[in-house]
Order: C-alpha cells, then structure tokens, then sequence
C-alpha cells in the first residue's frame, strides 16, 4: 500500500513542526504532503495536494475551526478521512457533523500525540471511512442513562468501547481472550440490538454504532466549549 499523503493544520509552529517529523520519521503508512497554520491557508491549497488524510487542531484561533475546516475540505476535496486534535475531552463533537460527512474521523487528545503507534492508527482508520477515538477518552468514558444503548449486555458494551478506539475484531479478540468468530457474533449481536442492518443505505453498521456510542457516552475528563458551536 502507498503512504497515506496525510496535511497538518497546527497553528501552533514548533507542535506543528513536531508532528510533521513523526510523522516522517516514524510512521511508516504514511508522508506529509502540506502543513499549515490555518484553515483558509489549506483551503487554498488542499485540491493540489491530492491528500488522503487531514491532521488538524480543532482550535485554529481567529477564524475557521479545525472540525468545520474538516467538513469543508471532505466536502470540496478528495480527502477521505480527518483527525482531530484537542487538548479538550470533546469526542462527541464526531456524532454532530452533518450526515453526508460522518465517516471517516478520529478523535485524539494533543498529549497524546507523541503516541505514533495510535496516530498511524488514526490516519488509517480515518482513511477507511471508520471513526475512532483517542484510548484514553474511550478508557474514561461512562454511559448516560435512558440511550439506546442501554439493552446493551457488559460484554457488548466492552467490545463496542474497543471498536470506538478502532480495533480491529482480531485485536479486540486477544484483549478480552475470546476467538475472533465470538467477537464478530457479539459485533453483529450490537449492531442487530441498535436497530442497524449491513446492507442498507448510508452509513456501514460498525461507523453508526461507534457513532451511538459516542453521542451517548460522556468523556470523564477536561471539558470546553463544543467545536461546533464556535464562530
């Protein structure tokens, strides 16, 4: 498989420099085609860059924000995936995004970036049209009460959590001692008990149960203002 050619938008130059040498340096599925300051300033540029996946801060400071700069860019490019960087606990800003955009995100907090194993991770989950979110947030998540995902058994809940943190059912399969042909009998059990069906128009099964896991999940940990609610 090619490099995914991956663009960073950081504001911040040194944290953007930091990520673009990571990225080069240790994250083999991947290369830095473009890195920016701003979300105007790779818009300008992104539809020359033939870019698989947008790395982005979602605090650009004045100006366009990093989860609407990554709605724009799927919109109006050929971009296929987006990672969000924050140093706020905010997950569930990826459930908000409009319908015709909402596969194809990741979730991670900035301290957690050092961590190249699970940006590469990021990048290629993004890119394949999956959703994940940063290990930590996932570990500290708590459902609220009355959701959809409350006929849920502990087990389910348990494999659903490691889907949202983009595992694949052979990795979710080791953690938790269970043969892969169990993990994908509890996935399909998941999907079949939210009401989803393979097959049918929109969005994949998998996508639209970890997005009901996140919409309906609260992170333990710093919370600010919702991404989508900025100016």
């Amino acid at each position: 498989m090619a490099p995914l050619r991956v663009i960073i938008v950081e504001d911040e130059p040194l944290f953007r420099d930091l990520l673009s040498s990571a990225i080069v340096s240790q994250i083999q599925i991947a290369t830095v085609v473009g890195t920016f300051g701003t979300a105007e300033e790779c818009l300008k540029e992104a539809k020359n860059l033939d870019a698989d996946v947008l790395l982005t801060d979602i605090d650009l400071g004045p100006g366009m924000n990093g989860v609407s700069l990554g709605v724009e860019i799927r919109r109006t490019t050929g971009i296929r995936g987006v990672v969000l960087l924050s140093n706020l606990a905010l997950p569930n800003v990826i459930p908000d995004v409009p319908e015709d955009v909402a596969d194809g995100w990741g979730y991670l907090l900035k301290t957690s970036a050092s961590n190249v194993g699970q940006v590469g991770r990021a990048l290629l989950v993004a890119n394949q049209g999956g959703v994940m979110v940063d290990d930590s947030l996932v570990g500290a998540m708590s459902m609220a009460s009355e959701t959809p995902l409350a006929g849920l058994t502990p087990r389910q809940l348990d494999v659903l959590a490691r889907m949202a943190s983009g595992w694949s059912n052979k990795k979710i399969a080791a953690d938790l001692s269970l043969t892969t042909r169990s993990v994908e009998s509890v996935v399909h059990n998941i999907i079949e008990n939210l009401g989803l069906r393979d097959g049918e128009e929109g969005l994949n099964p998998r996508v639209s149960s970890i997005l009901l896991y996140l919409k309906y999940s609260v992170a333990n940990a710093p919370t600010g203002s919702h991404p989508m609610q900025q100016t």
